[in-house]
């Protein structure tokens, strides 16, 4: 993740409480939460060996380690987390992956939040996240460096739900709460998809392209 995404994930993080992150790279996420004291403690889980060596010589540069668990493991398959969770943020990978953390999760782990933001796909998101009954509480559409990603926060309890095929693509808070930025990157997919006519030989690209015709927030 560049900076820019872990800025607007800070700031969905509202109130000091155990976080995980999923992917935890570099420990940038946990290092600015603890210092900022938005987090009481952060469970940083990468899966893969070399990041999670950096994740654990960065906390211990910058004298954090007591106040995180790191674990080298697959998603949230782990048993190490046994207490209640505010947010788990899972970030800076595809649709797929997310998808794949969230159906082999240990379901003993208790969390209150979600902050997922994928780097593809965003309706496929949406959609899995409408069958496994998450509602959505916040979307924010992010530019960085000329790419758009979606960033959502739901969680089981409270939040709107996606009753239609025109919500799973835009996003039912995105709906509710259009920003430049969402307007911005659907008149651009718009823009593409019809200078390139890549709608004439892909139904796919017909039906997203009458999504996007049907849309009146920017007519």
């Amino acid at each position: 993740m560049q900076n820019n995404r872990i800025d607007i994930i800070i700031k969905q993080i509202k109130t000091s409480g155990r976080v995980i992150d999923v992917g935890s790279d570099h420990a940038q996420l946990a290092i600015r939460l603890l210092k900022k004291h938005q987090a009481t403690h952060v469970y940083n889980v990468e899966v893969h060996k070399e990041p999670y060596q950096t994740t654990v010589r960065n906390l211990q540069s910058h004298g954090l380690l007591a106040q995180t668990t790191n674990i080298l493991g697959d998603g949230l398959q782990t048993h190490k987390i046994d207490k209640p969770i505010k947010y788990c943020v899972i970030a800076g990978m595809g649709t797929k992956n997310i998808i794949n953390i969230l159906t082999r999760a240990n379901q003993q782990i208790k969390i209150q939040e979600f902050i997922l933001v994928p780097n593809n796909n965003a309706g496929d998101l949406r959609d899995f996240l409408m069958q496994n009954d998450y509602k959505f509480k916040f979307e924010q559409i992010i530019e960085e460096r000329g790419y758009y990603y979606a960033l959502m926060v739901v969680s089981k309890t409270k939040g709107l739900t996606i009753h239609n095929k025109f919500d799973s693509y835009y996003g039912p808070y995105n709906l509710k709460h259009p920003s430049k930025t969402f307007q911005q990157m659907h008149q651009q997919r718009k823009q593409h998809i019809l200078k390139n006519a890549l709608h004439t030989h892909n139904k796919h690209i017909q039906a997203e392209l009458n999504l996007l015709e049907e849309n009146k927030i920017w007519k």
